[in-house]
């Protein structure tokens, strides 16, 4: 693989944080691979592509094949109708302005290596404003991605303000991060000087630091980290990872002394054994996964991983062979039309559907919106940096403080026995 096709903005993140993460996709030989969730967002991007050009709307285009490599994607109206909420809301950013779709550009300039370039899902030019737009579309149903300090983004800003600077006096560049699926849209505006100042004091000499690596590795340059390791195709194989994991199991499982003596409670229990161990959580998870997939990955290709084999899993739900057939056969026996079929209420996202394609007209829709509930999302732990606020919690009474500390030092009595905790 060339420097400059390692050196893309989509894996910026990796290479710019960790520098020796270059020669070590080079070095592991995992194939490269795409799955099925990345050529799905492939044909999303295709579909966007045509109707931004051909002025058409996604709708326009349900039943439609849209071939990913060995893959076909069928376009439905959930697909269509996430990619057209894309494709209105990128008209209305353009609207008055230039737009171009698709657009490859140069970034030679701002990492050091010539021929590097980057495609970027749209660019806006607002040439009288002096503003440059960058888009991005993201089709997962992952986690919420913000454009502020964006690596991909920013470097993508560089090569239109390269391609296009003589257009205008660009003075300022807009960020956007487009996911229909999350219903999430994020914005991040710079200045053109800020930008250039990030190009030359951070993006390019990342890029050299990650460029000599290529030629001498040294251990120092492998940085794990959650955001770096998370898309690497060579975390598996990764000494650096591998050790950040060990000393983290070593020093939160083994070094940890379990039991406070004079208050006879685990020291693990407490607020900083356990933020310790979250602080670690992540990146253990990370690597497990990477461990597991390329073990799977070896054993299909016939490479033995020694103490493993490939076994059959559970099998799948049963199914019609063909529920036409199937439909026929059980009519024959005349079987009771509500015994033959399940039926249920269609879900709100449906009924909003039948509301696009006028199926439920506008003075009829506030009638079922009224009915419309929407659970409250259930609390989850996350970093205290996180974005989100956080949620107020009434500390629980003392009594239970109390119970449990009771229940802990009759566990440690029992242990002391020699009984059964």
């Amino acid at each position: 693989m060339s420097a400059h096709a390692l050196l893309s903005p989509s894996s910026a993140h990796r290479w710019m944080a960790c520098p020796g993460s270059l020669a070590m996709v080079r070095a592991c030989g995992v194939p490269d691979t795409s799955s099925w969730c990345a050529d799905e967002g492939t044909a999303a991007h295709q579909l966007a592509a045509r109707c931004l050009d051909g002025g058409l709307d996604a709708t326009e285009c349900i039943g439609d094949v849209i071939v990913v490599g060995e893959r076909e994607f069928t376009v439905d109206a959930e697909f269509a109708g996430h990619v057209q909420t894309y494709v209105a809301s990128m008209r209305g950013y353009a609207l008055g302005y230039e737009m171009v779709v698709e657009q490859r550009v140069n970034l030679s300039a701002f990492v050091g290596v010539l021929g590097s370039t980057g495609t970027a899902d749209a660019v806006v030019l607002d040439i009288e404003g002096g503003e440059i737009q960058v888009h991005d579309l993201k089709f997962g149903r992952g986690v919420k991605v913000d454009a502020e300090d964006n690596t991909q983004l920013m470097l993508y800003a560089l090569g239109a303000l390269h391609d296009f600077g003589l257009l205008g006096d660009f003075r300022s560049v807009l960020l956007v991060i487009h996911q229909p699926r999350l219903g999430y849209v994020s914005e991040w505006a710079i200045s053109v000087a800020d930008l250039l100042a990030w190009a030359e004091t951070i993006a390019k000499p990342a890029a050299q630091r990650a460029l000599a690596g290529l030629d001498v590795l040294r251990p120092e340059m492998l940085v794990p980290g959650e955001s770096q390791c998370r898309w690497c195709p060579a975390k598996a194989a990764c000494p650096a990872l591998r050790s950040t994991v060990e000393e983290a199991i070593g020093a939160e499982f083994t070094a940890i002394e379990w039991f406070d003596a004079a208050a006879a409670v685990p020291s693990a229990a407490g607020p900083t054994g356990l933020a310790l161990s979250m602080a670690v959580v992540g990146l253990v998870e990370q690597w497990c996964e990477a461990v597991r997939k390329e073990t799977h990955r070896r054993l299909l290709a016939g490479v033995p991983v020694g103490g493993f084999k490939l076994v059959a899993g559970r099998k799948g739900n049963r199914e019609w062979s063909n529920a036409t057939d199937a439909e026929a056969a059980l009519k024959a026996m005349r079987i009771k039309h509500d015994q033959m079929y399940d039926y249920s209420v269609i879900s709100p996202t449906t009924a909003e559907k039948l509301v696009k394609a006028e199926v439920i007209g506008p003075r009829q829709w506030p009638k079922l919106e009224a009915l419309i509930v929407r659970a409250d999302g259930k609390p989850s732990v996350a970093p205290a940096d996180d974005k989100r606020p956080a949620i107020v919690v009434t500390p629980v009474a003392d009594d239970f403080g109390v119970l449990v500390e009771e229940e802990l030092a009759q566990s440690v009595r029992g242990l002391e026995r020699g009984a059964p905790a």
